[in-house]
């Protein structure tokens, strides 16, 4: 792809800024903007003032989705950021930290725990399919984790959790060390070399793996699994709660992927129904912003990540008492912003849910 031609076809239009949660939080940062510096910094020899401004993204694609041009911004972000990484060895302090953890110790957080400490159902050794938890499930949300085993367990899914599993590198690639990222992409790949499917749980590792890792055609979010799995058991839905929930939908799985029918049929098995007592965001499903942790912005600027997480969570509060998402990382990052803002309304993940019914 001949970058620059690409970028040369920005209309000036400024429609992918309607859709940019960082955009819509600060005023400034926009797709738009990116793509002006992202042009800098592929034609200039010296660094650009602004180049920070390409790492204020979180990667969400909404800005490819609604661009009249069809620019594959989030793809021209990538590259810029590789760029800066490669030509002038940015780091941001805490990238720099991350990065070493995960070749240290097979995670970002250089916990030294074995990566299913929290284990405590039992599991086959062997199988041709693959449950690739993540590491934030298995070190920041353990008891999701336990929940997800146990959903599987009861709707009798075949797989294994590989004791070997790594950080995918997901996010040693979004911060632009992609020299990095396929060290870890080539010694992943051979461990996944035994396996016919992989089921993955993280929204970020299952983006990473289609997109990065080339396996598509294998790879399958839990959701896909648990919503054909209860289907076909056909299990009874319970009568509509009293209460009112609302959904998030994780940007990568959502938009590049068309998984957005599944959490809401998965829910009514937990009482909420659509157009009933499961509402909306103003803007949702393959339009919906982004929580604003993904894409590194935890890394390179944390209160800003949670202040869009902070406006997510307060437009939810006024439409319902439960937050329903998928994504670890929009799980974590809501429920700092509810604490850190004080907002009244309980963060779920589906599957902690679900666990308590089966």
């Amino acid at each position: 792809m001949n970058f620059i031609e690409v970028i040369n076809k920005c209309k000036d239009c400024r429609e992918c800024e309607n859709y940019c949660s960082i955009f819509l939080s600060t005023g400034k940062y926009g797709p738009h903007e990116k793509l002006k510096i992202a042009k800098e910094i592929l034609e200039e020899s010296e660094k650009p003032k602004k180049w920070e401004t390409v790492f204020y993204c979180t990667k969400c694609e909404a800005c490819d989705l609604n661009c009249p041009e069809n620019i594959p911004i989030t793809k021209i972000i990538d590259e810029a950021r590789r760029v800066c990484v490669n030509k002038w060895g940015i780091q941001f302090p805490r990238q720099e930290i991350l990065t070493k953890n995960i070749f240290k110790t097979g995670n970002p957080f250089g916990k030294t725990l074995s990566r299913l400490h929290w284990l405590d159902e039992p599991i086959k050794e062997k199988s041709k399919t693959l449950l690739h938890i993540g590491c934030m499930y298995s070190y920041i949300l353990p008891n999701t984790a336990k929940s997800i085993v146990k959903i599987l367990n009861k709707l009798d899914v075949d797989f294994t959790i590989s004791p070997n599993e790594n950080c995918c590198g997901y996010f040693v690639y979004n911060t632009g060390n992609h020299t990095a990222a396929y060290k870890l992409i080539k010694n992943n790949i051979k461990e996944f070399e035994q396996y016919d499917r992989i089921i993955t749980a993280c929204a970020g590792c299952t983006i990473f793996f289609k997109q990065q890792y080339g396996l598509n055609d294998k790879v399958v979010h839990l959701i896909e699994v648990v919503d054909e799995k209860l289907k076909e058991k056909n299990i009874e839905l319970p009568e509509i709660k009293k209460i009112n929930a609302i959904f998030h939908d994780s940007c990568h799985i959502s938009r590049p992927f068309d998984i957005i029918k599944q959490p809401r049929d998965v829910l009514e098995y937990l009482g909420f129904k659509e157009g009933k007592n499961l509402k909306e965001f103003d803007l949702t499903k393959e339009l919906g912003t982004c929580c604003g942790a993904d894409g590194g912005m935890r890394i390179i600027n944390k209160e800003l990540a949670i202040k869009i997480g902070k406006e997510r969570v307060e437009e939810a509060s006024k439409k319902a008492e439960i937050l329903f998402t998928l994504c670890p990382f929009c799980i974590n990052n809501f429920y700092k912003a509810m604490e850190d803002y004080d907002i009244d309304i309980k963060i779920k993940s589906i599957f902690e849910e679900l666990a308590h019914i089966l």
